[in-house]
């Protein structure tokens, strides 16, 4: 998996600046085929660097596509008027858009962002080069039965830490003040940091990558000196315990095979008296995680410094309890994101009793009531997976939009989506409040969708089917599952009248019960326009129904025009003739003024397939068939 790492290279600033002046760091994975936000602001980003006041608040746009990561500077919104104050710099030019593959970094203000590969973990630490001169390890246990040698400044550090709780939105920014809390009650700590082992890494696997990290201001210039001991860390994750570590740095103790920088580095440290110390605490909660607190102790007088392991013990304690406080509230913040999973899982108009238990098991229980049900499906849907069968992610993306435009229609005009058929949605609208207007929302969502649908992409394959009736609503089928859903004829006929929508090649179609309440409520066309289909017999049912379009007041066809009300009345006296049976006058009316009309071109389909007479039988209802049947 790939990894964005950031760098912050933050300096002291005049003018008064909240921020403290160092190096912070985090490395995240990057989950791919998804666009991350990157800024300063965590209320507007995903991945933020709020240190860095030189990155807006919404910066840039991150995309891993498994191979590149694209990154693009965010444009003019309306939330934001103005594009981000500074540039994106990538291979020391300043783009409005890159592609870096792993390897490369690009520059936003202070901070430089480095894709990393698997294998791309932190380097080896100059520690590790030398010998361990002391080593002190506590369980958790242990450190609970320990008392602080000097509470009062772990104290103060302590009663940040309800602010920092409420400031945690993420496990990101929950690692980025939990670090700052750590540096504040630990002033003899240079750096803190959040650690991980990769998940791939076996028993003799030193990799360690470290996922946030700050260097204090006063030693930032000298980072490389803090980069975590990979010993020291695979040692606590493997004993489960809080591990402490003080380090020598005699020239004679250094590994003869070190490298020249890591030579220098101990050699610098033995020739300042310093001696370099660090704390490591994994976390007992099942994660790869480990919290990592690093120093150097620094001579008083003459001679290297005099570092007890005794004096690092409220360290280790303090480590543990944070780390104690990470675990609970990283538990908090998944039992959080799975009630927020949970609820995108309900309808819209039942999440506002999800606070109130029994009352939303009371109201899911299923009985009878008055629903508006819309059928949506997209025609042709396995005709068009198979044209577009070589490049079925962008084929998906299509029929993942029509789907998200039909779900979202009907929940934006309050109705409930109880379930998706294939490549089909079904809405309805009535339950749980019973809500009066619910026929003119669902009319309302079926012109939305139409709308939406209508574009070159589809090419008008959208058909839709509205009724209205009495049925049964509530969680039906498997009990354990909080599936919403209906059952009842009024369902299966909003099923047949969109099967209908083909045959007559309109794109909704509706029941008698419906239509009469449209008409009720806008006689004169202002919102919508209806016109009369003819009396249909739905495939399977006994019963007939008379069906009508509804078509929006805005198009290129009569229903549309200036002259619809008086176009209306020959349109329906010409389908009241083909009902009664008067289909020598149906005919010349429907072929003289609505010949291109593809509902009248189905009347005179039905009525040629009997050389325009009605059969003996002829009871005025018919089942609309398709062109090529």
């Amino acid at each position: 998996m790939a990894e964005l790492e950031a760098l912050a290279e933050i300096k002291a600033a005049t003018g008064g600046t909240s921020v403290a002046p160092g190096q912070y760091t985090w490395r995240y994975p990057l989950p791919e085929n998804k666009v991350i936000r990157l800024g300063s602001d965590p209320g507007k980003a995903d991945w933020v660097v709020p240190e860095d006041k030189m990155i807006s608040r919404l910066h840039a746009t991150l995309e891993w596509n498994g191979t590149t990561l694209t990154v693009m500077r965010r444009a003019v919104t309306p939330d934001f008027p103005k594009p981000p104050q500074n540039h994106i710099w990538f291979r020391n030019n300043a783009v409005e858009k890159c592609e870096v593959r792993p390897g490369e970094w690009f520059v936003i203000g202070q901070t430089r962002f480095a894709l990393r590969g698997d294998q791309d973990a932190a380097p080896p630490a100059p520690v590790d080069a030398t010998i361990v001169q002391q080593k002190v390890e506590y369980t958790r246990a242990e450190l609970e039965n320990l008392t602080f040698s000097d509470p009062v400044t772990i104290l103060k550090a302590m009663e940040q830490i309800p602010n920092v709780l409420k400031m945690a939105v993420n496990e990101p920014s929950l690692f980025r003040q939990m670090l700052k809390v750590a540096l504040t009650g630990l002033p003899k700590a240079d750096a803190a940091a959040v650690v991980r082992i990769p998940p791939d890494s076996g028993p003799n696997d030193l990799r360690v990558a470290v996922v946030e990290q700050n260097v204090r201001g006063s030693q930032a210039a000298m980072a490389a000196e803090f980069v975590p001991s990979r010993k020291l860390v695979r040692q606590a994750f493997r004993e489960r315990k809080s591990c402490l570590h003080i380090w020598s740095t005699n020239p004679e103790d250094i590994d003869p095979a070190a490298g020249t920088d890591h030579t220098l580095t101990l050699g610098a440290m033995f020739q300042s008296g310093a001696t370099p110390w660090a704390v490591c605490t994994p976390f007992q909660d099942g994660s790869p995680f480990a919290l990592y607190i690093s120093g150097r102790a620094r001579p008083d007088g003459g001679g290297p410094a005099k570092v007890e392991s005794k004096s690092l013990t409220d360290y280790q304690k303090f480590g543990e309890i944070l780390v104690g406080l990470i675990e609970t509230t990283r538990r908090t913040l998944k039992v959080i994101r799975q009630n927020q999973l949970l609820q995108g899982a309900w309808p819209t108009s039942l999440r506002k009793y999800l606070d109130d238990p029994d009352k939303m098991e009371g109201m899911l229980k299923p009985r009878e009531t008055n629903v508006t049900v819309l059928f949506c499906d997209l025609r042709n849907y396995s005709g068009y997976a198979e044209e577009h069968g070589s490049d079925l992610m962008a084929a998906q993306r299509d029929i993942q939009f029509a789907l998200d435009t039909m779900s979202g229609g009907v929940t934006q005009k309050g109705g409930i989506v109880a379930g998706f058929r294939g490549d089909a949605v079904l809405g309805f609208w009535g339950w749980p409040d019973g809500a009066d207007a619910q026929i003119e929302a669902a009319m309302a969502a079926a012109l939305l969708i139409r709308e939406r649908l209508t574009g070159s992409m589809f090419q008008k394959r959208c058909g839709l089917g509205v009724t209205h009736g009495r049925a049964i609503a509530g969680r039906l089928g498997a009990h354990d599952l909080g599936v919403v859903d209906l059952y009842g004829p009024v369902v299966n006929l909003a099923f047949r009248l969109e099967e209908m929508t083909k045959a007559f090649g309109v794109g909704i179609v509706l029941n008698d019960t419906v239509a009469n309440k449209i008409l009720e409520r806008d006689p004169n066309g202002q919102l919508c326009r209806l016109r009369l289909l003819g009396l249909v017999r739905p495939r399977g049912m006994k019963v007939p129904l008379r069906a009508f379009e509804l078509s929006p007041t805005s198009g290129n066809t009569w229903l549309t025009g200036e002259w619809y009300q008086s176009q209306l009345a020959q349109w329906n006296e010409a389908v009241e003739w083909f009902i009664a049976g008067e289909w020598g006058s149906a005919r010349e009316r429907l072929g003289d003024l609505f010949e291109s009309d593809p509902v009248a071109q189905c009347l005179i389909r039905h009525m040629d397939k009997t050389r325009g007479k009605p059969p003996p039988d002829w009871d005025g209802a018919f089942l609309p068939t398709p062109p090529s049947t």
